[in-house]
């Protein structure tokens, strides 16, 4: 499918080749189209990194095209697949413009228009393959990446004229640049909307398809894979390929998948956590603060502290300096990267992973529902929770857990609003942190007056690290 209606015709003269291409790749008229419908006039363009080469170019052609400023924002706040309304925020933007991959969750705020990135594929050779591969009778869920978007309304009139008529489109939950593939209706449904996705099943059921994804074995692919219980899932890029990944393995196959050990394994760790923080990693998909409060609750019934911390894109330097936290849970984007990390110093765990440790109505799944918008009620894998006092064992400490949710072994949360006074008079609110604090051998700086020895200023180490000139004479030879 040829771009024809992205050509920019404005000063196309004094266009060189090179940026002629730049101008059709970001489908210029379109932008331009969608915001003077809306009458827009504080527009925002985001970019991922890898394509902030072009931001200046891109944002100068459309001024001209515009007649009016528009702005670039240089850094996200939490993932560049993620719509960062919260810098677009700062200069009062009444929508933004989203270049590059997305993950396509429905956002708060501002009206957002996708410009998806495209990938070549030959489109006889793949629906070749996918014949050869599939018999038409077959019930498939056709998924695929938001690369290949703009072949889709080919792929699917081919199909249909090969007879695939149980096939199931997925549409993209947003407003873009290829409108065949955007989401259709207004209808707000969670059970309609997965991982960026519209799924329009009717009365039919997850278990009764087979999945296929058109794109890389990549993250957008796990997250379907680990989401969306269908019997199996295939994928291709240049040949079809069945996923690694099973929706109907056991639970011996279960311990043979690398990262559904470790999480099995982080789920035990949150169990024995004392002092849980509650890292907010987005902070423009919807319906976030419902999630949060979610996790506050369990945590609350379950007599466990927790921290609440919004530290943009979370790295292992930033949280580790929260050390009395045993381990965080984290509520970002389903393609974060952030989970498949070993280098934090606690866990990182995903809100779906707190009902697994605390929700005795969530049973241990293969599945793993890495959309938290599908926990809250109305979702898909929304359970009403249930929680218990009866004690276990743990699998790590081998000590006794639950054994009384009111023992002094065990955190009370009541004490959280009480006074914790040291010696010399200083007055912290009773919190885990503050706890922590009061038992550290270093306790920070502190005035100590009449404690410490007064002395004269004395005249410091000069000259470079690798050779000051206090060193001895003979580090100097």
């Amino acid at each position: 499918m040829t771009p024809s209606n992205c050509l920019v015709n404005h000063e196309s003269n004094s266009l060189n080749l090179e940026t002629a291409k730049k101008l059709e790749y970001y489908y210029l008229n379109n932008c331009v189209e969608w915001i003077k419908a809306r009458g827009l006039k504080t527009v925002c363009l985001q970019f991922p990194d890898t394509l902030l080469k072009d931001s200046a170019i891109i944002a100068l052609e459309l001024e001209k095209l515009l007649g009016h400023k528009v702005y670039i924002l240089g850094d996200t706040t939490c993932g560049s697949c993620c719509v960062d309304e919260v810098a677009a925020d700062h200069i009062k933007a009444d929508g933004i413009i989203h270049f590059g991959h997305a993950c396509l969750n429905p956002t708060i705020k501002l009206p957002i228009f996708h410009v998806l990135p495209r990938c070549n594929i030959d489109i006889d050779i793949f629906i070749q393959s996918f014949c050869d591969y599939f018999d038409c009778d077959r019930n498939i869920l056709f998924f695929y990446d938001v690369s290949y978007a703009h072949a889709i309304e080919s792929i699917w009139k081919k199909l249909k004229e090969n007879n695939y008529n149980k096939i199931k489109l997925t549409l993209l939950n947003c407003k873009s640049n290829v409108g065949f593939t955007d989401k259709k209706s207004d209808d707000s449904d969670q059970k309609k909307v997965i991982i960026g996705r519209e799924l329009l099943l009717n009365d039919d059921k997850f278990e009764d398809f087979v999945g296929f994804y058109l794109g890389d074995n990549n993250k957008t692919l796990a997250s379907f894979a680990l989401s969306i219980p269908v019997q199996n899932w295939y994928y291709c890029t240049g040949k079809i390929e069945e996923e690694s990944i099973k929706m109907n393995i056991n639970e011996f196959e279960v311990t043979k998948n690398p990262w559904l050990r470790r999480r099995r394994f982080l789920v035990e760790k949150l169990k024995d956590a004392k002092v849980i923080g509650i890292v907010v990693a987005t902070l423009g998909i919807k319906n976030y603060l419902d999630v949060l409060d979610m996790i506050k609750s369990i945590l609350k019934r379950k007599n466990i502290k927790s921290y609440i911390f919004s530290v943009g894109k979370p790295n292992p330097a930033k949280l580790a300096n929260f050390a009395e936290v045993d381990a965080f849970v984290v509520i970002a984007c389903p393609e974060n990267e952030i989970f498949d990390s070993k280098d934090y110093y606690k866990p990182l765990c995903t809100p779906f992973e707190v009902e697994l440790a605390f929700n005795d109505s969530r049973e241990f799944s293969t599945n793993y529902c890495l959309d938290f918008r599908q926990l809250l009620p109305g979702g898909i894998n929304y359970v009403e929770f249930k929680s218990t006092d009866q004690s276990d064992i743990s699998l790590i400490t081998g000590k006794l857990r639950n054994y009384s949710s009111k023992s002094a072994d065990q955190t009370d949360t009541e004490k959280m609003k009480t006074l914790a006074c040291k010696n010399d008079g200083t007055v912290a609110i009773g919190k885990a942190g503050a706890d922590f604090l009061l038992n550290r051998s270093w306790q920070g700086l502190e005035q100590k007056l009449g404690e410490t020895e007064v002395k004269t200023a004395e005249q410091g180490r000069r000259g470079l690290p690798i050779n000051y000139d206090t060193e001895p004479l003979i580090n100097k030879i």
